[in-house]
């Protein structure tokens, strides 16, 4: 079975949009990061943003354009994501993907989690127990922030009072903005990686344990994909 892993970031955050959480549409995708098995725990990785031609966009490996991020997905036979049929999904289809095929095949690890236990859980909480390793970045709110940083720092700046040249201070504008984009598709890479991993605990174990800040204890739920 061709599987792939994804994971979005957005350009905005719950605060900024009307209606909040219920307004995914106006979240505004700022990076899809597509991941493709190579190997027993190796993912290949494909990047597609809107805001690759901007300016200053660090160069990645595996960039797309929309066109082709849209095949690699038409071509899999199973998307695995965390949180993808109510997030990834509606911040794809916002920006214009075909997004019908790709929910047929969903393999969504954190509705099978809240379908075994009635409740959510975070990717941190989970990656912690089953693969030892913590996200980059302690919320997705932080990736919005260095993402739009980056690009508000690529108006440039510069103040005579400083004494800083605006040559000068342009460049240093973009290379922190670079600097900025690329921790978010670290970040984002991170995540999918992550992601990978839970799907492979499952297939091997067919549970998943986490920590239940309720009882304040470790618990463990059946889990079969």
């Amino acid at each position: 079975m061709k599987i792939a892993v994804i994971d979005t970031e957005t350009a905005r955050w719950s605060d900024e949009v009307d209606q909040n959480w219920h307004n995914l549409g106006e979240f505004g995708l700022a990076l899809l990061v597509i991941g493709l098995p190579n190997g027993p725990t190796e993912l290949d990785f494909y990047i597609f943003s809107p805001y690759a031609d901007i300016p200053h966009f660090p160069y990645v490996n595996g960039l797309l354009n929309q066109t082709e991020a849209q095949n690699r997905l038409d071509g899999v036979d199973q998307i695995v994501s965390f949180n993808g049929n109510y997030f990834d999904f509606r911040i794809l289809k916002s920006a214009k993907f075909d997004i019908a095929s790709w929910q047929k095949k969903s393999c969504d690890l954190l509705q099978l989690f809240v379908r075994a236990t009635g409740h959510r859980i975070s990717l941190n909480n989970l990656s912690k127990i089953q693969l030892n390793q913590s996200k980059l970045f302690e919320s997705s709110q932080q990736a919005v922030e260095y993402w739009r940083a980056g690009l508000e720092l690529l108006r440039g700046w510069s103040d005579d009072y400083i004494n800083f040249d605006k040559k000068h201070s342009d460049l240093c504008c973009r290379r922190a903005a670079e600097y900025l984009f690329e921790k978010v598709i670290t970040y984002c890479k991170q995540d999918v990686h992550l992601t990978y991993g839970l799907y492979q605990y499952i297939q091997q174990h067919q549970s998943l344990s986490f920590w239940d800040r309720n009882s304040q204890n470790l618990k463990t739920v059946k889990i079969v994909i």
